[in-house]
Order: structure tokens, then C-alpha cells, then sequence
């Protein structure tokens, strides 16, 4: 079973924070973390009252958010939100079959789709890269 973490206010997600409640995963976040800087995102960590008070990650491009990150006790989970018209094009990216089943499936909140996935490898970082470049076009 998941759970989300990193709850407490007043604890912001510092490097040995997140190393602490990443564990073994730290390293991938690392990994993931490196990445988003050569593509020129930006991550920004808020803590969201209405979303479960809990701290989560803005992945942003300039001032436009490309999606979210949040820390679970399993790992970190992206998420990232296309309108319908976007979402198809998902299908033609070279990525793992699982996350273009996810995206497929999920259902819509509002006007946009929101694709989940936990990162677990740095082929799910690759991935996860493919996706935001795919967004940020």
C-alpha cells in the first residue's frame, strides 16, 4: 500500500529530507532531478492545504506548470495534465506501454487528463522526460 508522505508544514523538502523519506529511491530522484534541470524546468516545492496538506513539487517551465511531483512511501509520482486533443498524441512517443495505458484510461477532471505514474527506474525517468519535451511543445 502507498502512502503519500512529507506532510508536516513546517518540515520543507530539503535534500535530506527527501533523501530520508526516499530511501533507496533517492538516487532516481536524483537522477530524475538532474534531468528536469537539462530540459530548463524548474521544480518549486509549495505545501497545499486544500490538496491534502501535504508538500508537493510544481514542474515548471518558465511560469507555466508542466505538471506535479509528490513523495510516497514507494517512491515519487509525476503527474502530468493534457487536454483530450494532447493526450492522443501520447501514443506516438516512444515510451513504456504502461504509461500509454495509463493514459488512455484515466479519466478526464474538468477539461485536462491527468497522467500518474510512479518513477521507479531511470527508464521511467527517460520517459517521464519524453512526456514533459512532448508537453513543453
Amino acid at each position: 500500500m502507498e502512502i503519500q508522505i512529507l506532510k508536516d508544514p513546517m518540515v520543507y523538502p530539503t535534500d535530506v529530507v527527501l533523501e530520508t523519506s526516499l530511501g533507496k529511491n533517492y538516487k532516481i530522484y536524483q537522477e530524475f532531478e538532474k534531468r528536469i534541470n537539462e530540459i530548463n524546468l524548474k521544480l518549486e516545492w509549495h505545501y497545499f492545504i486544500n490538496f491534502g496538506k501535504i508538500w508537493i513539487c510544481k514542474m515548471l517551465n518558465k511560469n507555466k506548470n508542466m505538471g506535479f511531483l509528490s513523495i510516497w512511501n514507494t517512491g515519487f509520482k509525476l503527474e502530468i495534465y493534457f487536454t483530450n486533443k494532447t493526450l492522443d498524441r501520447i501514443d506516438e512517443l516512444e515510451i513504456n506501454k504502461k504509461i500509454k495505458k495509463i493514459a488512455k484510461e484515466t479519466k478526464p477532471m474538468g477539461k485536462l487528463r491527468p497522467v500518474t505514474f510512479l518513477v521507479e527506474n531511470s527508464e521511467m525517468i527517460n520517459d517521464a522526460i519524453k512526456i514533459l519535451e512532448y508537453k513543453m511543445k
